[in-house]
């Protein structure tokens, strides 16, 4: 779809041409004017393909609307109404690439014709400015990216994609979406975004980055400020945007990028506020205080004892979020740290890999990236620490009460020739599949796999010495649906097939 502008003094004429059009082209949005003002004034408020224009009009002709178009952004193309005595005027028309004419009265079909060949340009140029947009962004993308972009290889990349020198400086802003939104939804933020920023700066770069963030180079911060005061978009619960400082080099560009999404990163501690500033997050101050390594370990120390109380206001202390938020983020960082090597690392090897369902969780609260804010985080590692209080408590339980395990060993010894695995052992016994594997492997030494192979082979060792059984009879009598199986354990076991050990047996 075009959209047209048709210009004419002549009310009856711009409006026959309009229905001409419409009748043929009925996807196209036919925009009318009485002189070459009002078609300028059209132009400013919208996007126009194509002007059909007459020459002489009052107030601007179209020879001046036409050389006034010619600075825009993109130029519309441009066809002229003209009787036979305004031909002079198309020597003075051809300097400014006029696409063709029409002469009054307008043939419908030559104007026909002119409007298909006018869409194909259209269509022609859109793609390749489409083509080009996204070539640019990549490289930006990649400049933004590289760090061997120094300074003076900024300046030259500047030069080289004819971007738009800011003489008295220029601000670098990241958006950020929050949360989960559609693509749609996304799509209409951004597009109102730049239109919001582009009202007070023509010449503002933006661009989609790497990380799927909005990001905007701008003289100005006013677009940026009036985008969360433009109530009718409802953008503030959505977004957050780190702003970098005023830089006066073109060569600053990667580094107030950076600067900007530096700034960004302190929407994690402060969840609710839309717009941070580097200048304010500078200024933060390094803490190595919050780490308070001798906290977690008394917290790591409690886990499985009856202190629970005790734990949870211990990490409530140690994540005094009212104080990380006087400090620069790498605090939390190495605060994170901390808490994986102290109380996860050393549970995980304590309680060991048979508890790995446990830490379903684990990757997850190992990573700050994660998660949205410092409150999700905190809960996460709450919640991943009290598991492992529990999990603990029920390990201590077991241990004192040995003759469970002793109960687990006597149903293993009598039903290992049925279909027996872990999960019908621990129920027999009423105990958590994960403690109980942890539980069985401390007890005996081996794991339940190689402890039920072992009594099998024991049980079948007896029967090929005392019995006449055939080898697959027996391989069935201790447990082993397939004879090949069978064989295989017995020889990784005791060093011979079941055939060889009967021989033996005998003699």
């Amino acid at each position: 779809m075009m959209n047209i502008v048709v210009v004419d003094d002549e009310r009856m004429i711009r409006a026959g041409i309009k229905a001409m059009i419409e009748r043929k082209f009925t996807e196209m949005n036919i925009m009318l004017a009485a002189d070459g003002m009002e078609a300028l004034e059209v132009c400013r408020k919208n996007p126009v393909d194509l002007i059909i224009t007459d020459i002489k009009m009052p107030r601007m002709d179209g020879m001046e609307l036409i050389e006034n178009v010619q600075g825009m952004e993109v130029p519309p193309l441009v066809i002229i109404l003209s009787g036979y005595d305004d031909f002079s005027y198309a020597k003075q028309a051809i300097r400014f690439q006029v696409m063709d004419y029409l002469l009054k009265p307008v043939d419908r079909n030559e104007l026909f014709s002119l409007i298909e060949k006018a869409e194909e340009k259209v269509d022609a140029k859109s793609s390749l400015q489409k083509d080009k947009n996204e070539y640019l962004v990549n490289q930006l993308n990649y400049m933004l990216l590289n760090p061997q972009m120094n300074e003076a290889k900024v300046e030259e990349a500047v030069q080289k994609f004819h971007l738009h020198q800011y003489s008295s400086g220029f601000y670098a802003g990241i958006f950020q979406f929050k949360g989960s939104i559609g693509t749609l939804i996304k799509d209409e933020l951004i597009e109102n975004i730049v239109k919001q920023v582009q009202q007070y700066d023509d010449d503002s770069l933006c661009f989609v980055d790497s990380y799927e963030n909005l990001v905007v180079f701008t003289e100005r911060l006013d677009g940026i400020y009036g985008v969360f005061e433009e109530d009718g978009l409802e953008k503030a619960g959505h977004l957050g945007v780190g702003i970098s400082e005023r830089q006066t080099s073109m060569g600053k560009l990667v580094e107030a990028y950076e600067q900007a999404n530096d700034a960004l990163a302190y929407q994690f501690i402060f969840p609710h506020q839309t717009i941070f500033l580097y200048e304010q997050v500078k200024a933060k101050k390094e803490d190595n205080s919050i780490v308070d390594e001798p906290s977690l370990q008394k917290i790591f120390n409690r886990l499985g004892t009856d202190r629970q109380n005790e734990i949870r206001a211990s990490l409530a202390q140690v994540f005094d979020i009212e104080k990380i938020k006087e400090y620069k983020l790498s605090s939390l960082e190495r605060l994170s740290e901390a808490v994986n090597k102290i109380l996860f690392d050393q549970a995980f090897h304590q309680i060991g890999e048979e508890s790995i369902e446990v830490f379903k969780l684990y990757e997850e609260v190992g990573n700050l990236s994660n998660f949205e804010s410092v409150h999700e985080y905190f809960h996460a590692v709450e919640k991943l620490t009290m598991r492992l209080h529990e999990y603990m408590k029920e390990m201590q339980s077991v241990y004192a009460r040995e003759n469970v395990m002793d109960k687990a060993i006597e149903f293993i010894h009598e039903n290992a020739h049925k279909d027996l695995n872990m999960a019908v052992v621990s129920n027999h016994i009423s105990l958590n599949y994960s403690y109980f594997s942890h539980a069985f492997k401390e007890y005996t030494g081996k794991n339940f796999v190689d402890y039920l192979k072992k009594v099998r082979i024991e049980k079948a060792k007896k029967l090929l010495a005392e019995s006449d059984n055939k080898i697959l009879e027996v391989s069935e009598r201790v447990g082993f649906s397939n004879s090949k199986q069978f064989s295989r354990v017995f020889r990784d076991l005791e060093g011979v097939s079941p055939k060889e050990y009967r021989e033996k047996s005998y003699n």
